[in-house]
């Protein structure tokens, strides 16, 4: 037992002394240096030329390690061969012919090692050209390789250190004669070529001797590769668009979004469609993006529960054949949540009588084709394995098929800075009445209002300029050959004094609407969240905004922890509010 004590407490003191990652925190005085071993590049050299020399110490036969850098140096006869170099100590160089013994030095311990300075001369110098087009910014290391005569005897020796080099087109290539980086050229140029060239004189009397090679350039390649956003957490059958940005060989940057390849590491959590992750279930996978042998990564976590099953509103549509209306699909998951998933969901259609037209974000739209007829067409919504069946009713009215149009409010009234819809209504040959208003084409003859045209924005109508003592704007719709008007006044709004922001509670996975209210001077509060622009979120690893176009105001946890919620109405920002999504 007390032998296993010793042994456990040497192998501490061993640990402890011996300056852990090469980087010790006091002197080693438990393994000292003992003994050091001196290892040349070339034992012969010739004049004029340097060998470059390493050694490694040994710690009481513990370890090894290089020490190098630590080493005092010293030749016995320095007009043969000497020491001097600053940004190099390790480097000797041949000055005369003969013989020398070099000494290396540390912490008292010393090696020898022989070094010899042969009479050889050069004769020539082989430059290698790089083996491909050097992008812009990138670099390459030459290397020069010496041929040297000896009377009948021929050796070759490294030189790239020893010879002086210089570029043809320095505007293309740069070349490095510096002692601490001599033959390492940079491609400075998209395109074009120059000659780099490596020169070595024996000396006494000898004539200079050059080997080339060329380097062509070509246009910069991507070196790094950001993923964006970093880290994100996203709910389960939702998409989430990433972007990458490429640095490239010369320093610069790009989005490279559309560039890259993207990959995910759990196609069972995520898949990618582009730079769009489709996440189908709860766990984490990794999103890659890929460019000329660069890659950069981000870590994507996906919450809110599994796809337990799907809704389809509306849940049994009728249409007018050429007509089209809103549809969306509701997921309900395992942890009891549910939210809209009309954007991550996949429609099929028999595309004889139907089909289903995404407008981004959380908005579809059912179109009825012109002129089919179907007491039953089948439409399906499909995400992570789940599917839901609607039947679709499309109806051919006799001609002629639309008898009026009608729009409602009618003369509505509104403050500057707010909005209203108007919707047409229109009624049908055989007594069907249809919203119609996302297939109208709207007019306004007065820029004292602006009015949406398509999608959920026709029909809309916000306040510009204050109606009074003018002419009121008319806003006209049609559809088919039938044609509708209204009139609109508009008022000045009393003065903005503040905005704010209210949601009710909201947990994991479940979309809640919150609500802006808008207070102004001698007026009760006025809801415009409808009106109210630039959402922002604290984090939206926890809460998440989920249309701001096609559904104001509609968040969806995402994850538990705390956040902050404002937005913006009439100049005004709304005190963020503290949303905590519970789990």
């Amino acid at each position: 037992m007390g032998k296993l004590v010793w042994c456990g407490i040497v192998m501490v003191l061993l640990v402890t002394g011996c300056g852990w990652n090469g980087t010790p925190t006091r002197e080693n005085d438990i393994t000292p240096l003992t003994s050091i071993t001196i290892t040349a590049e070339y034992s012969t050299i010739a004049a004029n030329t340097t060998t470059r020399l390493t050694v490694e110490g040994d710690f009481s036969g513990y370890f090894k390690d290089d020490v190098t850098d630590q080493v005092t140096w010293s030749s016995n006869v320095p007009s043969v061969a000497a020491f001097g170099l600053t940004s190099v100590p390790n480097r000797v160089k041949g000055v005369s012919t003969g013989s020398v013994v070099v000494t290396a030095t540390v912490k008292g311990v010393s090696a020898t090692i022989p070094i010899t300075v042969s009479a050889a001369t050069i004769s020539s110098i082989a430059v290698a050209a790089p083996p491909a087009l050097v992008p812009k910014g990138k670099t390459h290391q030459f290397i020069a390789l010496g041929t040297f005569l000896d009377g009948a005897t021929s050796s070759v020796q490294d030189i790239t250190f020893d010879a002086t080099w210089a570029s043809s087109a320095e505007a293309v290539a740069t070349i490095s004669d510096l002692e601490s980086s001599k033959g390492l050229a940079k491609a400075v140029a998209a395109s074009g070529t120059a000659i780099i060239s490596a020169t070595f004189n024996s000396g006494g009397g000898g004539i200079d001797v050059i080997g080339s090679a060329d380097m062509s350039v070509t246009n910069p390649v991507v070196t790094a590769i950001s993923v964006s956003p970093p880290n994100p957490t996203v709910l389960s059958v939702t998409t989430k668009q990433f972007t990458a940005t490429g640095t490239y060989s010369d320093g610069t940057t790009a989005d490279i979004t559309s560039q890259v390849s993207w990959s995910s590491s759990n196609e069972t959590l995520a898949i990618m469609s582009g730079s769009v992750a489709l996440t189908l279930a709860p766990g984490a996978a990794t999103v890659s993006a890929t460019k000329d042998g660069a890659r950069g990564e981000t870590n994507l976590t996906v919450t809110g529960g599994t796809l337990n099953s799907i809704a389809v509103t509306p849940a049994t549509p009728t249409l007018v054949n050429g007509t089209k209306a809103r549809i969306t699909a509701t997921g309900t998951f395992s942890n009891n949540s549910q939210r809209d998933i009309t954007g991550a969901v996949t429609w099929t259609t028999d595309a004889a009588f139907a089909t289903v037209t995404p407008a981004g974000g959380n908005l579809a739209w059912l179109n009825a084709v012109t002129g089919a007829t179907s007491a039953g067409t089948t439409i399906s919504a499909k995400a992570s394995g789940i599917t839901r069946d609607i039947a679709l009713t499309i109806t051919t009215p006799p001609a002629p098929a639309v008898t009026s149009i009608a729009i409602t409010p009618v003369s509505p009234t509104l403050l500057i800075g707010t909005s209203t819809p108007l919707i047409v209504t229109a009624r049908f040959s055989n007594g069907a009445e249809q919203d119609v208003s996302a297939l109208a084409v709207w007019t306004s003859d007065s820029n004292k209002v602006t009015l949406g045209t398509s999608d959920l924005a026709a029909g809309r109508i916000t306040g510009v300029t204050a109606t009074s003592g003018a002419a009121l704007p008319t806003i006209t719709a049609t559809y088919g050959d039938k044609t509708d008007a209204t009139t609109v006044t508009v008022t000045t709004a009393p003065t903005l004094l503040s905005v704010a922001v209210s949601c009710p509670a909201v947990s994991v996975g479940n979309q809640v609407p919150c609500t802006v209210m808008a207070t102004y001077s001698g007026v009760s509060p006025i809801n415009v969240t409808r009106d109210a622009t630039a959402w922002m979120v604290g984090s939206e690893n926890f809460l998440a905004v989920a249309d701001s176009i096609n559904q104001p105001g509609e968040v969806i946890g995402v994850s538990g922890g705390s956040t902050t919620l404002t937005a913006t109405f009439g100049g005004i920002t709304a005190p963020t509010v503290t949303i905590i999504v519970t789990p």
